[in-house]
């Protein structure tokens, strides 16, 4: 009966996505999944059909689908709250001027998203699934239809799943074609093949997760698999890729964030050795890993740094005392809301909230223009709930309640 329930519930997510379309619309699109079952560690595409129903050929803004430019909006039901929280980022940009689709008359083009990349479906149980995909289009003669005038098609939908059990054979089965493509000359195949694997990382891959170091479209998607796996071969090669590699790179980087990620403090003072080769203005990513991973043992190496010469080096040291998760860390923010640098301030007041999970300001604010003014109410509020007050670090997210 619920197997029954489930499908008719696609069905009907079906119809809603073909008429949300209105009924002139030269495009048609359509959102569906391949099934309404899954074992855990199985990898979930989201599929997508874009038909052109029209008589003339049609210029489609496409994006990557796995950046903001896609135009997809995902949302799983067990994701965090979409409400502001305290992971939340601080803003997103970028430009959309590139990647599309030309669509002949009767064309059809599809597409697919792997929603375990950015979702998390490891978990047995049910999954509500909201999604939808906004696309601009216009004649080919318009270039990429970037103008404010070009026409929008809107497909929407929801789907409900259930996740099971899945067994190493079962899913060794599952992931025997995406092995086999990372060997494909095809860079596309290849790096979709490593999108899954290592968005996954199923424990019996790890040896396919680290050859795939080896490939250059697969190596960003090795990093996350070492990352999701955690293991001490994993952390090895992760720390490899930090000790290898002079100068500053994306994957070095990345490698960097992963490692303060996975709560080894062996590795601490590798990171914080790579915090102070760098100069002030350009280590603000390996501080901020250094402070993650070290946690209270980074207080020292934070609190220099709040009295540092350099402005550069002072800033990093208020970002990185929230990362540090540390109850030390609190009255220091408390002071620096008085800071007459209104930008160390506004970083006192953002990583008071990062690390308390509370605001004095209404839902959906990060901070005020006068956050001198908030020092009083977190003063307060520290002398008053400070001790039995729950502390929270950089990974445990969270919505944010009102300053009591």
């Amino acid at each position: 009966m619920r197997t029954f329930a489930l499908r008719r519930g696609i069905f009907a997510a079906i119809l809603v996505f073909i008429l949300t379309n209105t009924a002139s619309a030269q495009l048609e699109g359509r959102l569906f999944l391949e099934k309404d079952q899954y074992l855990t560690g199985e990898p979930v595409y989201l599929n997508f059909d874009l038909k052109n129903n029209g008589t003339e050929p049609v210029q489609v803004v496409s994006g990557n689908s796995y950046s903001f430019c896609g135009g997809y909006q995902i949302e799983v039901l067990s994701d965090p709250s979409p409400d502001i929280s305290s992971c939340s980022p601080l803003g997103t940009g970028g430009s959309c001027m590139s990647g599309g689709w030309i669509i002949a008359p009767g064309e059809t083009r599809q597409d697919k998203v792997l929603l375990n990349y950015e979702h998390d479906l490891s978990k047995t149980g049910m999954y509500r699934i909201r999604a939808s995909r906004t696309l601009r289009y216009g004649p080919p003669s318009a270039g990429l239809a970037t103008s404010a005038s070009a026409l929008q098609v809107r497909t929407e939908g929801q789907f409900d799943i259930r996740v099971e059990d899945g067994k190493d054979e079962s899913l060794t089965a599952i992931f025997q074609p995406y092995v086999a493509d990372l060997n494909s000359k095809d860079e596309n195949r290849q790096r979709e093949a490593a999108r899954a694997i290592g968005s996954i990382a199923p424990p019996f891959l790890e040896d396919s997760i680290l050859s795939m170091l080896d490939l250059p479209a697969a190596r960003p998607f090795a990093l996350i698999g070492l990352r999701h796996l955690n293991t001490p071969r994993s952390r090895e090669a992760l720390a490899g890729i930090v000790q290898g590699m002079t100068g500053y790179s994306y994957e070095k980087e990345q490698a960097i964030k992963y490692l303060s990620e996975m709560g080894d403090k062996t590795y601490f003072p590798l990171l914080l050795a790579e915090a102070n080769s760098h100069e002030p203005n350009q280590a603000r990513d390996y501080v901020l890993a250094g402070a993650q991973l070290g946690g209270e043992d980074a207080m020292p190496f934070v609190r220099a740094l709040l009295v540092d010469t350099s402005e550069f080096s002072r800033a990093n040291g208020i970002m990185a005392l929230p990362k540090t998760g540390s109850r030390d860390a609190v009255p220091i923010l408390i002071n620096l809301l008085r800071s007459p640098n209104p930008d160390f301030a506004r970083l006192a007041s953002i990583g008071l909230i990062q690390l308390s999970h509370r605001s004095p300001y209404e839902a959906g604010r990060w901070f005020s223009d006068s956050p001198s003014n908030e020092y009083p109410l977190w003063s307060r509020w520290w002398l008053t709930r400070g001790d039995g007050a729950a502390i929270y670090g950089p990974s445990q997210c969270g919505g944010i309640l009102a300053l009591e």
